[in-house]
């Protein structure tokens, strides 16, 4: 695996776990399960697992994700061991969200 994925790298949305999950329409089998994993799609060895991040109405505005090797982790224990995790970790990034969306901004004079 020799993936090199800097600040700044353009990929294209389908083949990542974030762009899928960023691309999700409401009523596909993504958006539906809440995730998106990508198997060795981008690079040979490589494995993404992405869920969305929602503002206060439950629109997806931002996708949190993990990448390893697919030696590391299976699907299913992606599924069930890093899932629950991802979870919780885009919760609290919501939450901040929520918080932070109920302030009024306050243009610089």
């Amino acid at each position: 695996m020799s993936v090199d994925i800097t600040v700044g790298t353009r990929l294209p949305a389908p083949i990542t776990a974030l762009g899928r999950v960023l691309l999700a329409d409401p009523s596909s089998p993504t958006a539906q399960a809440g995730y998106a994993l990508t198997d060795e799609e981008l690079e040979e060895g490589l494995r993404a697992l992405a869920v969305p991040v929602r503002d206060r109405t439950g629109r997806t505005v931002a996708a949190a994700d993990l990448a390893m090797h697919a030696a590391r982790h299976t699907r299913e224990s992606c599924v069930e061991h890093l899932l629950p995790a991802l979870r919780r970790t885009a919760a609290l990034i919501e939450a901040d969200l929520h918080v932070a969306s109920r302030f009024t901004h306050v243009p610089l004079t």
